[in-house]
């Protein structure tokens, strides 16, 4: 390798050759001194990415050399990099690879070979890099983290790396050729777009992260979870670990676009390069290129160290313990429930938490699969499983003392129906313990249970066609005397409840016309609105205006619905739409009306590119001719 160090000693820049086979010589002596003939030393092969050999190489050094092999391999050589994301048994067997003869097993070994991303072929430099050293030093020199495959651009000037002319393999490996104008020559015309650029910087600083820490080695199941619990706090996927990939995959290229993926040899839309997405999320994923890793974890807001450092554990609902929400409890909105039980109902693809406090109240809260990450601000929506023993003891207890049911209701935070629920349970339970004790006691007691039983029969039989309520108002103090004081045997002889739908009585003709105006005023809102244009649509109106699913009715709303129908966009509309804006925003700011420039505000994806650029071609042409 023409070795990426530099280090003064006695005011010299010492550069180091690392080669493989038996020895290792200082080939740098050779070229400042000229004193020493080349053909003095024996040499083999120069190995560039993981140089081997490496106890041969330091025991050769000069007395009192400050430079170790762990120095050479962790601080001089890619080794950092290629070895990050595998097991420590397979990085240690690499390193051992490095300090002895290892050869092309290296290779094999780290992965690089089944990873199949091809390497570069000639040495890399930034020019400005280069520029900024021959003022500096004299001379220039090569970095090691400008020779990563797909690492592009320099992370310090955001410049674009160019080939040198020096051939990576198959040149002269006895020959040390240094970084000079001979050499890199700055002729490449490459362009990317902006945004673009934008990412290959952001990869090429999280590479030199990755090149200048040691981070410990995990096995490949501890990334494979790490990316899904994100997934699973992103939306990504559900609770039981299945991932919606048609989304991951669509939001991933909108997020690096085609021309990086392209560029890096990874675009999962093509069957060859896209496996390795799915491969990488796999429990027993193989060797994958540290570059996809970094992309991955960029994608998912996972920073370097957090990858390798902090486990992630996806909590729906946060870290226990949790509150008890029992009104009726002295620790009301105190963190004392442990555990929750969370379910996955694959229906709306919700999930569920239960928590259940020792006072008997339980509480279920659900997050909608659009919530985390992408879904900040939704609401969570609770319910209440059961109000225990604690919250029904309270409500007899105000019951008791003359409060109203309606205050009650307020006080310990439910409906005025289910506190007549529980106080009506609770009377029942004094009655039926009053009619046990009256049947033991009470011949009169059991006289008139078998009158009135008997004449509710006759109700029933009479009436077939009849519902409880009518029932109730035929036999009005039978079916009290039963309700009180035979409980069960009424419900075992009374049919079933009847649920009719109830009688609406709202004009909506009327709301109509007013719901009507209300949606024409937000939809002229959002056609005057200065910031970028949102494809007008039924969800957008309803989020706009502030109307609730029960106010948008449309069966009910014949004019509202035809209008919403008569404005609703499709995409192409929207675009038409965002490249007057874009025109307007550029003529505001005195900048070029370019396809270019237009093009990148209104974000276009690649399905709408070949029309909107044809339809700002037509504005401009209008423009033009006015």
């Amino acid at each position: 390798m023409r070795f990426l160090i530099s280090s003064f000693f006695s005011g010299v820049i010492i550069l180091f050759l690392a080669i493989k086979n038996s020895s290792y010589t200082l080939l740098f002596y050779h070229r400042r001194s000229q004193l020493v003939y080349i053909k003095y030393f024996t040499i083999s092969r120069a190995v560039m990415e993981m140089p081997f050999n490496l106890n041969s190489l330091v025991s050769n050094l000069p007395v009192n050399c400050p430079y170790t092999a762990d120095d050479l391999i962790y601080n001089h050589t890619l080794y950092p990099f290629f070895t990050a994301f595998l097991p420590k048994e397979r990085a240690e067997e690499v390193k051992q690879l490095m300090l002895s003869e290892g050869g092309s097993k290296i290779y094999g070994k780290a992965g690089i070979i089944g990873s199949r991303i091809p390497l570069n072929q000639y040495l890399r430099f930034c020019p400005k890099c280069f520029e900024e050293e021959q003022k500096l030093y004299g001379e220039g020199y090569w970095h090691r983290l400008h020779q990563i495959p797909f690492v592009m651009v320099c992370p310090i000037h955001k410049a674009i790396l160019h080939n040198s002319t020096v051939l990576v393999r198959g040149h002269n490996p006895q020959a040390y050729v240094p970084a000079d104008a001979d050499n890199c020559i700055n002729n490449e015309l490459l362009y990317f777009k902006p945004e673009t650029i934008e990412k290959f910087v952001l990869i090429a600083q999280d590479a030199k992260v990755l090149l200048e820490n040691q981070y410990p080695n995990k096995q490949f199941k501890w990334f494979a979870k790490q990316y899904l619990e994100r997934f699973k706090e992103l939306g990504y996927a559900n609770i039981n670990g299945k991932v919606y990939w048609e989304e991951v995959i669509k939001d991933f290229i909108d997020f690096y676009g085609l021309e990086f993926l392209n560029a890096v040899c990874s675009n999962i839309e093509d069957k060859e390069q896209g496996r390795w997405l799915k491969e990488i999320t796999h429990s027993d994923a193989k060797s994958v290129y540290p570059i996809r890793h970094l992309m991955l974890a960029r994608f998912l807001g996972i920073g370097v160290e957090e990858l390798f450092i902090k486990e992630l554990n996806y909590r729906p609902f946060g870290e226990g313990p949790w509150v008890c929400l029992n009104p009726a409890a002295d620790h009301f909105l105190e963190p004392v429930i442990k555990d929750v039980e969370i379910k996955y109902r694959r229906r709306n693809k919700n999930t569920n938490g239960f928590f259940r406090c020792p006072c008997g109240y339980e509480y279920m809260e659900t997050v909608t699969r659009e919530q985390g990450e992408r879904g900040k601000g939704r609401r969570r929506f609770v319910r209440v499983v059961e109000y225990g023993h604690v919250w029904k003891a309270k409500a007899h207890e105000l019951h008791e003392s003359g409060v109203s049911i309606q205050e009650i209701a307020v006080r310990l935070n439910a409906d005025i129906s289910t506190v007549r629920k529980y106080i009506s349970e609770k009377g029942q339970e004094k009655s039926k313990k009053l009619v046990e004790r009256n049947s033991v006691a009470s011949a009169e007691f059991e006289v008139k249970r078998q009158y009135h039983r008997e004449k509710w029969l006759q109700i029933v039989r009479e009436n077939p066609d009849k519902g409880r309520l009518e029932l109730r108002r035929l036999g009005k103090y039978t079916c009290t005397w039963l309700c009180r004081n035979d409980r069960e045997w009424w419900e075992k002889n009374t049919p079933a409840k009847k649920y009719v739908q109830a009688y609406s009585n709202v004009d909506w003709e009327t709301r109509d016309k007013e719901i009507l105006q209300h949606v024409k005023q937000t939809v002229q809102e959002i056609l005057e609105s200065d910031e970028k244009p949102q494809r007008i649509s039924l969800r957008l109106i309803k989020t706009k205006s502030g109307l609730k699913s029960f106010d948008l009715q449309l069966d009910k709303l014949p004019l509202t619905k035809s209008f919403i129908n008569s404005v609703i966009e499709n995409p192409m509309d929207l675009h038409k739409r965002r490249i007057q804006w874009a025109i307007d925003k550029l003529n505001e700011e005195g900048k070029a009306l370019t396809v270019s420039n237009i093009t990148v505000m209104t974000g276009v994806g690649n399905k709408y590119r070949k029309q909107v650029v044809e339809e700002i071609k037509r504005v401009l042409g209008e423009l033009g001719e006015r």
